[in-house]
């Protein structure tokens, strides 16, 4: 597991999101960001589709320095639908927006 600076995972996700933006047909994007509880973390992307807005986020754990490593290789969405998890990419997660919005 390789820990990086937060803000070095931060700026990963912020490299991507011109291509998310338009690749998914998305209103916006922006990075989303949670302190869990200890030493849990979650990072990832608002979007805005279709007038519904979602979270999408992987889990982080952060050490003792603030520096963060992805504990699972697993996105969750959640809107004003609820939450779903298990999507093993990014693209999984978008076609379960794609379903929720159409």
């Amino acid at each position: 597991m390789e820990y990086v600076k937060r803000e070095t995972a931060i700026s990963e996700l912020t490299h991507h999101m011109d291509d998310i933006l338009n690749k998914y047909n998305l209103q916006g994007v922006s990075v989303y960001e949670e302190e869990g509880e200890g030493n849990h973390y979650y990072l990832g992307y608002t979007v805005k589709k279709n007038d519904h807005v979602f979270m999408l986020n992987r889990p982080y754990l952060k050490d003792k320095d603030g520096k963060l490593a992805v504990e699972k290789q697993e996105w969750t969405v959640q809107g004003n639908e609820g939450e779903t998890n298990g999507y093993t990419s990014l693209e999984d997660a978008f076609q379960k927006i794609d379903e929720i919005v159409h």
